[in-house]
């Protein structure tokens, strides 16, 4: 019998110096992906450095998440649970979202 395939939710966000707080996001998120199995591996921030090697990056203020999730299915329903889109505007109202893919 096979193991389930991880999948990876690759995020980068607009965070330019000064934004609002993403306190209350993180809060709310973080038991949402706990419960569907999630675990952070990189988290963007400001501090974060990110060293292009190949490629265009094309906004300094981009910055990059990585979280794995149990299954795509896992990913999927976490992100579309009523639970996430009922909190996700705390994030949205604050930064651009510059991307977001999921891979398995």
């Amino acid at each position: 019998m096979s193991q389930p395939k991880p999948a990876y939710l690759i995020a980068s966000a607009i965070l330019p110096e000064g934004h609002a707080s993403l306190m209350a996001y993180g809060q709310a998120a973080h038991p949402i992906f706990v419960k569907a199995g999630a675990e952070v591996l990189v988290m963007g921030s400001t501090e974060q450095n990110i060293d292009l090697l190949e490629g265009e990056w094309a906004n300094q203020d981009a910055k990059l998440s990585l979280v794995k999730f149990p299954t795509m299915q896992h990913l999927k329903d976490c992100l579309m649970s009523q639970e996430y889109l009922a909190i996700k505007n705390l994030r949205t109202d604050i930064i651009a979202t510059n991307f977001s893919i999921a891979v398995d």
